[in-house]
């Protein structure tokens, strides 16, 4: 089931894609040339004859992403725009196209199917089926400038994000995604965390070019293929109905927090910089909750909190995860290999990559797929989860704050998602055809449970109410956060001109104005954006709240009912949302568990955000 990684180097992959292409070029031109229709001859036939290709393509990626060097780039440079053009061609063909219309239009019984068509004849459409001559050239050639664009931004921000480093007092400070945040709450030297608030929020200038282009591109994008601006593209395929109903909710989410977060700013104090405030917040809690982040550490070993997260899936999920000693070698030597078990039969695995590695890994955290579940192969699901917590101590412990242990909760949500399908189609299996902003549904729903009894973590029971009360600490400054980066990404896809360098620094100066994100002159947070210039975000961002409603309601279902019947509701939540994936629309699946359509108010409740009476 795991993959044997020994030997694979940007050499050894650039010696095999080759051929890889061949056999996906063959396997392409013998079922565009297929006179039958069936289901078989064109669905599977190109799955069959891509999946090499796709899959070492995504290992590539993936070694760019945690092993980041000068031979995994070159790699990347030179091949990505194949891969771009090949699979643009896969989607831009008219025989595949026609015969697919056909099936669809003659009535397929079968409904996983029926949706895979249709979202196949979508994704033709966006990817300019209908374009022709001078028109498909051109969206083919800035759909692979847009491919090489990202990938410089991404490491641009790798690079930039590696070469700060500061010394004081025979310290080292960085920038890096595990250090930052710890340094910003906890140094008491000011003029530390001003050093690092400036290199942080001006990392990577050079970006603001590439992303001045981008947005040209994906305008020029949308316009080639009919919309009006690349956000109503964006939604073509998500929930969110139109661009009306995202600037309602960031609109309401706006409301319903601006009050809250005028007092919570007035709490921490006047004068503070934008270098203080997070010093200053966790100070605050310190007081008014009495404890710290290194109480916490102190009784969340990353061992303990995997223990913990597998009782959670056993109590809800009825399955068991174990890991695996002795299995192939991994891209290195800290990865970790699991198996998910259920009924004592193994039906998934997945990796984890577990800490930061600066200079190496990109930063943050997710969750990828390596191998989809495929019946009819016998394949079995494989993903693989990262995160970028600290190194372990001199005594070989990684400990971990709270928000770091709601991390690998959220990411082993998504994973969760990928390992319980029961779809038998590859291509609604897992999170294949979730749309994106419901894809944050099943990781954010996990985040619930870490002070849950069901985690059983050895954490006193003082301490654990603390933190409970503890949860809603400056919840809706926070909430504003998402709101001001939601908005940004919004406003630039939305806009159809004034979007050059001076127009994208405005442009996030009024959002973080209107949010109240403190700033500075010359922040370029922009410039390492990556999820909406170097990830799958553009125009998507709004998803994590438009998701976060949908997964609130959702733990709704359990705070309404008693601990006795978690396993039941468990099994529902298994059974719907983790279980169906792309298989329905998200909100039919949502209506399955909750037999009524997403409420914006659990969210608000449980976030503190509706005043009691």
């Amino acid at each position: 089931m795991f993959i044997d990684w020994k030997g694979f180097t940007p050499e050894k992959a650039a010696d095999s894609l080759p051929r890889l292409f061949e056999i996906a070029e063959a396997g392409f031109a013998k079922a565009e040339a297929a006179e039958s229709a069936a289901w078989e001859d064109i669905d599977y036939a190109l799955n069959d004859a891509m999946r090499p290709l796709c899959d070492a393509w995504g290992m590539v990626a993936h070694m760019s992403s945690v092993a980041s060097s000068p031979g995994w780039r070159a790699l990347m440079e030179e091949w990505q725009p194949k891969v771009v053009a090949f699979t643009l061609r896969v989607k831009q063909s008219k025989p595949i196209y026609e015969k697919q219309r056909k099936i669809h239009e003659a009535g397929v019984e079968d409904p996983v199917r029926r949706r895979i068509l249709e979202r196949a004849l979508l994704s033709a459409r966006l990817s300019g089926i209908s374009l022709e001559g001078g028109g498909r050239e051109r969206f083919n050639a800035l759909s692979v400038e847009a491919s090489r664009l990202s990938q410089d931004f991404r490491n641009a921000v790798l690079d930039a994000t590696a070469a700060f480093k500061y010394e004081k007092g025979g310290k080292t400070y960085t920038i890096d995604d595990a250090e930052y945040p710890e340094t910003m709450k906890h140094c008491a030297d000011r003029d530390v965390r001003e050093r690092l608030f400036r290199a942080r929020c001006a990392r990577a200038p050079e970006n603001i070019s590439r992303i001045t282009r981008m947005l040209e591109i994906r305008r020029e994008l949308a316009a080639l293929l009919g919309f009006g601006s690349f956000a109503e593209l964006s939604l073509a395929e998500k929930c969110a109905p139109s661009v009306a109903a995202v600037d309602a909710m960031i609109d309401a989410l706006d409301s319903a927090t601006a009050e809250r977060a005028a007092e919570e700013a007035k709490e921490l104090g006047p004068g503070l910089m934008p270098w203080d405030r997070a010093y200053a917040a966790e100070r605050l809690r310190e007081r008014k909750y009495e404890y710290s982040d290194a109480d916490m550490r102190r009784h969340f070993e990353l061992e303990d909190v995997l223990a913990g997260l597998w009782r959670v899936a056993k109590a809800l999920f009825g399955v068991d995860v174990r890991e695996v000693h002795g299995g192939p070698p991994a891209w290195h030597g800290e990865v970790r290999l699991f198996e998910v078990v259920d009924g004592g039969r193994v039906i998934a695995g997945f990796y984890l990559d577990p800490y930061v590695r600066n200079g190496e890994k990109q930063g943050g955290a997710w969750m990828n797929e390596f191998r989809n579940l495929c019946v009819r192969r016998g394949e079995k699901p494989l993903a693989t989860i990262v995160t970028n917590f600290p190194r372990p101590d001199e005594g070989g412990k990684c400990r971990l704050c709270l928000r770091e242990v709601e991390t690998i909760f959220h990411e082993f949500g998504h994973a969760l998602q990928c390992m319980l399908t029961e779809v038998r189609e590859e291509d609604a299996a897992g999170i294949s055809l979730v749309e994106w902003d419901a894809v944050e549904l099943a990781s954010q729903f996990m985040e619930n449970w870490v002070l849950d009894p069901l985690a059983g973590f050895a954490l006193p029971e003082d301490l654990k109410a603390k933190a409970k009360a503890a949860k809603n600490f400056m919840a809706a400054t926070a909430c504003r956060r998402q709101l001001a980066f939601a908005s940004l990404d919004w406003n630039l896809h939305k806009a159809l001109s004034g979007t050059d360098e001076k127009g994208v620094l405005a442009m996030q100066g009024e959002a973080f104005a209107r949010f109240g994100i403190p700033t500075i002159e010359g922040d370029r947070f922009v410039c390492a954006f990556s999820h909406i210039f170097g990830g799958g975000y553009a125009a998507g961002y709004y998803s994590y709240k438009w998701a976060e409603i949908m997964s609130c309601d959702a733990y709704g279902a359990f705070e309404e009912a008693e601990p006795r019947e978690y396993a039941r509701i468990g099994s529902k939540f298994r059974a719907t949302v983790l279980a169906l994936g792309g298989s329905k629309s998200a909100y039919e699946v949502f209506r399955l568990f909750r037999g009524r359509e997403p409420s914006i108010e659990p969210m608000l409740r449980q976030q503190g955000l509706i005043r009691q009476q």
